[in-house]
């Protein structure tokens, strides 16, 4: 069940990816942080220091399996939207929780990504830098950045 848990911060795409934009981002980082947040912080606990590689490691096997489930058409793009939930919550989530093995956690699973797909690489970000870097655009042209965003 744990490990179905862990997965499913990154297989269950709905609400989440629906919610980042700029008004919703904190909000529903905040909730999908109270959600998967426990369970990464205890599995990371029960792992310890030397569990992580192995941990990391059967996270990225249950997300492939869950590929391997798809239709062959769907596979790239649940793909492409899993990939997105790991940049947009679950590395920043890891980032932000308090137990430094967490952001170990982190790195672990970049790499380990990359190391499996290594032209699907990804790059990690915290909570503050992907909520800076949204932008006030309309019909996709943006607008002129306010004075204290800069700052």
């Amino acid at each position: 069940m744990e490990l179905e848990m862990l997965c499913r911060a990154v297989q269950e795409t709905r609400p989440w990816i629906d919610e980042f934009r700029k008004r919703t981002y904190e909000k529903a980082f905040q909730a999908y942080t109270d959600r998967f947040g426990p369970v990464y912080l205890e599995a990371v606990k029960e792992a310890g220091e030397e569990g992580l590689r192995r941990l990391a490691e059967e996270i990225l096997d249950g997300i492939e399996a869950g590929w391997r489930g798809q239709r062959p058409w769907n596979r790239a793009a649940v793909r492409v939207v899993e990939k997105q939930m790991a940049v947009d919550y679950l590395s920043p989530m890891l980032l932000e929780l308090p137990e430094p093995l967490c952001g170990t956690l982190c790195g672990l699973l970049r790499d380990g990504w990359a190391a499996r797909w290594p032209r699907d690489a990804y790059g990690t970000a915290t909570y503050q830098e992907l909520k800076r870097g949204f932008r006030d655009t309309i019909m996709g042209i943006e607008l002129g950045r306010r004075r204290r965003d800069e700052e």
